[in-house]
């Protein structure tokens, strides 16, 4: 699925989002159209282990700099 991270560049809030073709991004903290894409870490599951890069309490999230996920958080 293309789920990218983004920077909102008015407030700084990072969030995540996902993005079909030309969508538009906004914040969703300020509604702000001035967001940056951020480089996005991926994970890789291998048989029945997860890889280093992958969520260490065992959610679905992966590397993400979100800090309202309570899978991760």
């Amino acid at each position: 699925m293309p789920i990218f991270e983004f920077r909102c560049q008015a407030c700084g809030a990072e969030f995540e989002k996902l993005v079909f073709g030309n969508d538009e991004v906004e914040c969703p903290n300020c509604q702000q159209k001035q967001v940056e894409k951020l480089m996005s870490a991926c994970s890789a599951k291998v048989g029945y282990k997860f890889t280093a890069t992958s969520n260490p309490k065992g959610g679905s999230c992966t590397g993400c700099a979100a800090t309202s996920c309570s899978t991760c958080h």
